[in-house]
């Protein structure tokens, strides 16, 4: 009699109908938030919809929604992802510069970074959905501006400031921030030329540092 050989499952083909791997769902997690990122940028929070996310992402509605139990939680995942990108300064400071100039240079590298496209995008969706989502608004309003305060407050500080001395500049560095980069923000959220506010941007922190120097908040950080 003969003995049927049955072949062993191929592991490959096991995986097809079993969990995903771990690289695979790694891979669904950025389709989705890719796809709701732009969206949500381009078209706005109410005119995005959960079925545009996952037709653009090649994914189905059942792995967004192991995900995210809603749009407002696929919202605040796609927000949190990009402020590391786009709100958080990289915090270089030249060093071998007086504080004034150091103030120049970290001035005009913040204000580049705040308007960018994709940053003032974010800050315009965000503050859309204020009213719905307070609490994502606050956070993402407070990452930005204490990355801008805690670079400017090392510029000013110096570059072996002890901790005490970083927290004093902080407060002169609040001020910087809210003359330089506030008003220029709110210019660009409603959509004014950005050329035009790159032309104008050294006369503004040229006039805040003017400022910061007439009240004295300088000279120490500049005689150390």
């Amino acid at each position: 009699m003969q003995t049927l050989t049955v072949p062993k499952p191929d592991p490959a083909m096991r995986r097809r109908g079993g969990r995903p791997s771990a690289d695979q769902a790694g891979e669904v997690d950025r389709r989705i938030l890719d796809a709701a990122t732009d969206l949500f940028l381009r078209l706005g929070f109410d005119a995005t919809s959960c079925d545009q996310v996952v037709v653009q992402a090649g994914a189905g509605k059942a792995s967004l929604y192991a995900r995210y139990a809603n749009k407002e939680e696929l919202f605040a995942a796609v927000v949190r992802r990009m402020v590391d990108r786009t709100l958080i300064p990289s915090g270089e400071v030249p060093w071998h510069l007086s504080v004034q100039d150091r103030l120049r240079a970290v001035g005009n590298s913040l204000l580049d970074h705040a308007l960018a496209p994709e940053a003032v995008a974010l800050m315009r969706v965000v503050f859309t959905t204020a009213h719905r989502m307070p609490e994502l608004a606050r956070l993402v309003d407070r990452i930005g501006r204490d990355g801008g305060v805690a670079c400017v407050a090392r510029a000013i500080a110096g570059a072996d400031a002890t901790p005490d001395q970083i927290e004093h500049a902080s407060s002169i560095a609040g001020r910087f921030i809210d003359m330089v980069f506030v008003p220029h923000q709110m210019r660009a959220l409603i959509g004014d030329d950005r050329e035009l506010l790159d032309a104008e941007a050294p006369r503004r922190i040229d006039d805040a540092i003017d400022l910061l120097s007439r009240a004295g908040c300088l000279h120490a950080a500049d005689a150390s």
